[in-house]
């Protein structure tokens, strides 16, 4: 059997002092030339050890959280070198540089084989670190759930066991963990529509008309999920504000959020999506789930579309804002997040819908509430996204020319896959009328592409008064896209 020089020398060579100090010092005669070698231990160990100097040299980062890496760690735990495994892989995890995916990587297979040790407590900051990667977000909440369980620490505990919920309602014992933790201080079951911890859990109990599936995003007033209606059998999206935001104090906030939901009820149009149930006890939005995404992930998956597709959007979001401005409502907020497909956009004949009327300015009406008044008059300062807003928009101001701004950076967004200013600009608030110059790239015929062009300027000037008005920019796409299909623009 090979004898292995002591761990605790080979780790003062290869990390000590560096590359230098790794390296053997030269021979004092020629008997300690000959003298037999130091052995480094089993193949996996040489392996790695080479591999982290040279990373450590700016060499083979790229190798940091490969399959061979997590395999000559498994080869040396499978060895019975437990110990050594998870030493190589807290070295691999410290290299300076290394890529953030290889980090998450060797940080998960970290933390499951302390996991299979029984030793938890010396992975507490690397599952504290997996809390910020989607794939392993919520077995990082559940073990920490486990832990400070363990250690009878039933506040944190509970914490992530809510996570665990908000993330998967079905993750096994987990609800049952929740439901005897929140007895046990004195919590009782959480009702209908409550949130708590700032991660809901609603809608989950036996009688409830809509189960909880998953979290698809949360902002400053609420949540969305995913939900089952378990009455009329389909997927819906539910929004439920948070818990803080209904107290008494909090009478604004309550009210701004079912404004949103007002707004939405009252347009009806095939591209706006449809608000199906309104509980404010249980303050709960039901709405059409857009299982198709949004567009700023067709964008970021799929890339820029070509002149007739991004036309036919650039057609059905004007004809959308057309509708809403005719009923006095401004969005404000108009931007690829806030469009959204019912199905797959590519499959034919599916259009894009207009969600999220948030911040959305209604003004006010006979009969109207005095909550619903006091939500629909916007202050006197900036509301929305900053890279989608006009310059009057920034200044307070909530009219329908900074809807249709804000949808000539859509469309431009469309063509390119890109904002047109940079970021030092976008914080700047400088805006010109050459802001929105196609480039090379975009290509079609010239005769359209000067019709796109003028009207990208047209709808992007960025004084609201050289703006055409909602329904004339609407014309104009309109005989763009009938060009396009004249002139045979593929889609």
């Amino acid at each position: 059997m090979t004898e292995r020089a002591p761990r605790g020398g080979f780790w003062r060579r290869l990390f000590g002092g560096g590359r230098d100090a790794a390296l053997p010092a030269a021979p004092a005669s020629a008997d300690a030339a000959r003298a037999e070698p130091v052995h480094l231990g089993p193949e996996e160990e040489t392996w790695l050890a080479q591999l982290v100097a040279d990373a450590a040299d700016g060499k083979r980062r790229d190798e940091l959280g490969s399959p061979q890496v997590l395999a000559k760690t498994d080869a040396l735990w499978k060895a019975g070198h437990e110990r050594l495994a998870l030493e190589w892989l807290a070295k691999l995890i410290a290299v300076p540089g290394a890529p953030p995916d290889a980090v998450t990587a060797l940080r998960a297979r970290l933390v499951e084989l302390h996991e299979r040790r029984g030793e938890l407590d010396e992975a507490l900051g690397h599952l504290d670190a997996l809390l910020a990667a989607p794939a392993h977000a919520l077995r990082a909440h559940f073990l920490l759930g486990e832990h400070h369980r363990r250690r009878g620490d039933d506040a944190r505990a509970l914490r992530h066991y809510e996570a665990v919920l908000a993330l998967d309602v079905d993750y096994p014992n987990v609800r049952a963990r929740v439901e005897r933790l929140r007895a046990a201080r004195g919590l009782g079951a959480p009702a209908a529509g409550e949130t708590i911890a700032g991660v809901d859990v609603a809608g989950v109990h036996a009688g409830s008309r809509y189960r909880l599936v998953k979290e698809l995003g949360r902002g400053a007033t609420g949540v969305v999920y995913r939900a089952r209606d378990l009455e009329l059998e389909r997927d819906v999206a539910i929004k439920l504000l948070h818990p803080h935001l209904a107290a008494a104090e909090q009478a604004g906030a309550l009210a701004r959020f079912f404004h949103e939901a007002r707004v939405t009820a009252s347009l009806r149009h095939p591209n706006i999506v449809a608000v199906l149930d309104l509980d404010e006890r249980a303050r709960r939005i039901v709405m059409e789930l857009a299982a198709g995404g949004t567009l700023r992930e067709l964008l970021r998956d799929r890339g820029p579309r070509n002149i007739r597709r991004a036309l036919e959007r650039h057609l059905q979001i004007l004809s959308t804002l057309a509708a809403t401005h005719r009923q006095g409502i401004v969005h404000l907020d108009l931007k690829p997040a806030n469009l959204m497909f019912r199905r797959d956009p590519e499959r034919p004949g599916v259009e894009i819908m207009l969600g999220d009327f948030g911040i959305a300015h209604l003004p006010d009406a006979a009969g109207a509430s005095r909550a619903d008044a006091a939500a629909s008059k916007r202050p006197a300062e900036a509301a929305g996204t900053l890279a989608y807003m006009p310059p009057e928009q920034r200044a307070g101001a909530a009219t329908p020319a900074c809807d249709v701004y804000a949808a000539a950076v859509v469309l431009f967004e469309m063509l390119t896959g890109r904002h047109p200013w940079s970021r030092e600009v976008l914080l700047s608030g400088a805006r010109a009328r050459g802001d929105f110059k196609l480039p090379p790239e975009v290509v079609g015929p010239p005769a359209l592409l000067a019709a796109l062009q003028d009207h990208l300027d047209r709808i992007g000037d960025p004084d609201p008064a050289g703006r055409p008005s909602t329904d004339a920019a609407l014309a104009e796409a309109q005989a763009m896209r009938a060009d396009a299909i004249t002139l045979g623009v593929e889609r």
